[in-house]
């Protein structure tokens, strides 16, 4: 009732207006973009992981647009090399060929 009483205030008619342009925009570009518009043939546990891989991939790409926008984005090239082969190794017990150590 209180979340209710608060919605129908100035504030909260303004504040609710934008929730289509900030929550409801994730889920419809997960929906468009990322095919989450049928889950068909999948178990609700694979789509559960593809779920929770892709939110976090939308929140990364969320944060890295912020900090570029704000201009306080790092250089990464060196840092996103060494985290990404400390990925692969994780799950890659030997390396491929060309690949750098």
């Amino acid at each position: 009732e209180k979340a209710e009483d608060i919605r129908h205030t100035q504030w909260g008619k303004e504040l609710y207006k934008m929730r289509g342009q900030t929550i409801e925009r994730v889920f419809a570009d997960a929906k468009e973009k990322h095919g989450m518009r049928y889950t068909n043939l999948r178990g609700l546990r694979k789509v559960g992981h593809y779920l929770t891989l892709l939110f976090a991939c939308m929140n990364l790409k969320k944060l890295a647009l912020w900090k570029k926008r704000r201009g306080t984005f790092p250089p990464t090239v060196p840092a996103l090399h060494s985290f990404f082969l400390k990925i692969f190794f994780a799950f890659n017990k030997k390396p491929l060929l060309g690949c750098i150590t």
